[in-house]
């Protein structure tokens, strides 16, 4: 005689597993120092030629097409959130920034953005206001994620040469999708 068992506590653990693998897979996996030395800190001037267009890539789609198109509910809510978009434009200084001076230590990172604000980031997940940021190294590329109700924002900080900085930053916002790559170069 065959014994059957009952199909219920499987669907539950596969439950379980599916959960634990969203939740897992989707968080950043960051660590507290890069894997070689990366030489971030400075004073470093904006390469406009060699960077995106802002005020372009900023402006909210008029009428979003396909999977990224919003529901009249998501639009409302949107709307009586105020915009997405318009947050990150007046919250990331980086996207206004003609010069940065960076400060990298064991722990955190400052950044000088002029104009702008002086921005502290400590390595860790760390709630600051409305946002939940979640800083640390990539092998060698410094990411901050910045995450809040309807947006997220995603920074990547990588040296392409000695000389030459690349910020990445990709926007989640307003049902809008938007990356943005900006170059720097180094002053001192």
């Amino acid at each position: 005689m065959q014994m059957r068992l009952p199909l219920l506590p499987f669907r539950y653990l596969a439950l379980v597993l599916l959960v634990t693998c969203v939740i897992g897979c989707s968080n950043l996996k960051l660590a507290s120092k890069p894997t070689t030395a990366v030489p971030l800190s400075g004073v470093w001037l904006i390469d406009a030629t060699a960077s995106d267009d802002i005020a372009g890539a900023m402006r909210p789609d008029k009428q979003l097409l396909g999977k990224g198109r919003l529901s009249t509910r998501s639009e409302i809510e949107r709307i009586r959130r105020g915009s997405g978009l318009a947050i990150v434009a007046d919250g990331f200084q980086i996207l206004d920034a003609n010069t940065i001076e960076i400060e990298v230590g064991s722990d955190s990172m400052g950044v000088q953005h002029r104009p702008g604000v002086y921005r502290d980031v400590s390595w860790g997940i760390k709630e600051r206001g409305i946002w939940r940021i979640h800083a640390g190294w990539e092998e060698n590329v410094l990411v901050i994620a910045s995450k809040t109700s309807g947006i997220d924002v995603l920074e990547r900080y990588q040296l392409v040469d000695n000389d030459r900085l690349m910020v990445r930053l990709d926007i989640q916002a307003d049902g809008n999708k938007r990356a943005i790559a900006l170059v720097f170069r180094r002053l001192q």
